[in-house]
């Protein structure tokens, strides 16, 4: 009887228990996927970090070009400031020749004016030479 009693009472806590048991089981199957939530969230995370890291190096890239850009466009300025002072230099040397131009024009006209008056009087003495030759071969002449 004792065996009986033992064999009874197991199988009552056994059947107790069952439901503990099923439970335990839910509980244990939804902290596996707890674990396995957090360690997606884990892999995730590191996916992130990596991103991250990337990110930074992605702007010393940057900050590098960015540095070198700007060395250019300081030395690209001080070129244009010195193109743009030569140009002023080369207009004031232009500025200067068409001066001595127009003034070497002026000249060039008081030039042809006086040797037109000097052709007028050449022209005028050759007619006159002329004419005095003609009278004194008509001189001789007689």
């Amino acid at each position: 009887m004792n065996n009986e009693l033992k064999t009874m009472l197991e199988s009552i806590i056994q059947e107790a228990l069952k439901p503990i048991k099923e439970e335990m089981q839910t509980i244990k199957g939804e902290v596996q996927t707890i674990k396995g939530e957090v360690q997606t969230l884990k892999g995730d995370m590191q996916t992130i970090k990596d991103e991250v890291q990337t990110l930074k190096g992605d702007m010393q890239t940057i900050k590098g070009e960015a540095q070198t850009i700007k060395s250019q466009v300081n030395e690209n300025t001080q070129l244009l400031k010195a193109v743009i002072h030569r140009q002023e230099e080369t207009d004031a040397k232009l500025d200067a020749i068409s001066t001595d131009v127009h003034k070497l024009h002026g000249e060039i006209n008081y030039i042809k004016e006086e040797m037109s008056d000097i052709k007028t009087t050449v022209d005028f003495t050759y007619q006159k030479t002329t004419k005095n030759e003609l009278e004194i071969f008509k001189l001789k002449q007689n």
